[in-house]
């Protein structure tokens, strides 16, 4: 086992066991453990693949926007429903 490799076992006892001191100095186990967590986080990124797919946008929409919020209506809507979410808006707004 290389010296690294006793290093990062031994930080990791001692983490599991909660005890920082074993056989090993307090500011040396501090050392070790902040070059391991450093390490840790240079690992290379991975990257997925998207693929972007155009929407067919509806001729037919009306948006209602009121400050931040912004309401799409397209063909077919329930009336009531819109009736019903525009007071929403409205005690929220």
């Amino acid at each position: 086992m290389s010296k690294r490799e006793q290093q990062a076992a031994l930080v990791a006892e001692c983490r599991a066991s909660g005890i920082t001191a074993k056989g090993i100095q307090y500011s040396r186990y501090v050392t070790w453990a902040t070059k391991l967590n450093r390490e840790g986080q240079h690992k290379p990124q991975q990257w997925a693949n998207v693929t972007m797919v155009n929407e067919e946008r509806s001729m037919s929409e009306v948006r209602l926007k009121c400050g931040k919020w912004i309401i799409c209506v397209e063909t077919g809507f329930s009336p009531s429903l819109l009736a019903d979410v525009l007071k929403i808006v409205d005690t929220v707004y």
